[in-house]
């Protein structure tokens, strides 16, 4: 890949993840180059790449649209990482190192503080807090000293986010309670407990679905 082709793909990419770019959008290879600066093949191979991630449909003969997926979808993606990430934990819990303890650690302050910053509420808020929660499944993944694992979980971990800005935003409670989840995993991998590390791990995933699209899933009886 060509850095202006580099380029686009990860301009268009960020835009997508940052909801720039709404879900189901058509994406306009001309008005993207002049936006990126960049030629029409570059923005085409970049385009080529996010369908590869999962980011971007493309049709023959409408073009490309920014992903959207259903309810039901959005679902299995977090099923799915319930059980990858899941087993990730139980391998961080064997192999993990001090340095991956106090890397999450760091994070998990990190996300503390956000609460106690002057005047940072609403989606600037929940903004700050997805890219720290992002950076902390990440760096879960890369305790379980598993590549195959990383790979096959790091897109399911991006996929969601596209569609869940379209949900609201889950407030500073739930931001709260998140991370005191976090804090309850970092624990489990401490203290070399893979069963509890998989057990909470798949909990705070879980629940972290919006509670309108966990409705959709099941009997509202379920939910009382």
């Amino acid at each position: 890949m060509t850095r202006a082709s580099a380029l686009a793909y990860d301009t268009m990419r960020q835009w997508i993840l940052d909801g720039e770019v709404q879900p189901g959008q058509r994406l306009i290879e001309e008005d993207l180059a002049q936006r990126v600066g960049v030629s029409r093949t570059s923005i085409r191979e970049g385009l080529r790449r996010l369908a590869a991630d999962g980011l971007v449909r493309t049709e023959a003969s409408r073009g490309s649209f920014v992903l959207e997926l259903s309810t039901a979808e959005v679902d299995e993606i977090f099923q799915l990482r319930a059980m990858l990430e899941g087993h990730a934990v139980s391998l961080a819990a064997v192999h993990s190192q001090p340095a991956d303890w106090e890397e999450l650690s760091n994070i998990a302050r990190d996300i503390d503080a956000l609460l106690t910053e002057p005047g940072l509420e609403g989606k600037a808020l929940f903004s700050r807090f997805q890219t720290l929660n992002h950076r902390f499944h990440q760096v879960l993944l890369r305790a379980s000293r598993s590549s195959r694992l990383q790979a096959l979980a790091m897109n399911l971990i991006e996929l969601p986010l596209v569609t869940l800005k379209q949900h609201a935003w889950p407030g500073e409670v739930q931001v709260r309670r998140s991370n005191q989840q976090h804090w309850e995993i970092i624990e489990a991998v401490r203290a070399r407990d893979p069963f509890l590390g998989r057990l909470r791990l798949q909990s705070h995933l879980l629940g972290a679905r919006p509670r309108a699209m966990v409705a959709q899933m099941v009997p509202a009886t379920a939910l009382m």
